[in-house]
């Protein structure tokens, strides 16, 4: 477990450490106004059925013990089997088991982003490393976690755990 957990953490860490791109490199020497070369990176919901999220981004407190922890993603809480979408277009870096977050897919979607996908399904993979997806392809399937079955949801930018909700439509927060 120890050898999948360090993998784990070097897929993360080449997943949001690549250098930006050669436009990024042309961009900034560019003499248009910064706000004419960025663009907006969006993501499509990676559950398309019912859903509730059952834990959001950010600071949390235990009810119970009132500690507080960082939480870095969504959790969509749905039922065992239901379809996961690929939230963009991208790279499949990962799709294995690790300690955190059981059967997991890392995606790279370009070189500031990349999502991670955690609680599939054991047996339901539909991709593997080195594949391309596409926005709305089907990569695998909901499974469980100690609290319930649900999919777990992070998006990486930069090397830094974002709140996905920032990059996701409105109408599925």
């Amino acid at each position: 477990m120890k050898i999948k957990t360090i993998a784990i953490l070097s897929l993360l860490t080449l997943a949001v450490t690549l250098t930006p791109t050669a436009f990024a490199a042309e961009a900034s020497n560019s003499s248009q106004p910064s706000n004419m070369i960025e663009t907006r990176f969006s993501l499509e919901a990676p559950i398309h059925d019912t859903y509730v999220i059952s834990s959001d981004f950010g600071l949390q407190i235990n009810p119970e013990t009132k500690e507080s922890k960082g939480h870095n993603g969504l959790d969509y809480a749905t039922a065992k089997g239901t379809a996961i979408f690929a939230a963009s277009d991208g790279i499949v870096l990962f799709a294995d088991s690790n300690q955190g977050y059981g059967e997991t897919i890392i995606i790279k979607h370009n070189s500031e982003f990349s999502t991670l996908y955690g609680h599939i399904l054991p047996g339901s993979f539909l991709v593997k490393p080195g594949d391309t997806v596409k926005k709305g392809q089907k990569i695998a399937e909901v499974g469980s976690s100690e609290t319930g079955d649900m999919l777990h949801f992070s998006v990486i930018k930069q090397g830094t755990l974002v709140d996905p909700t920032d990059y996701l439509p409105q109408s599925t927060r």
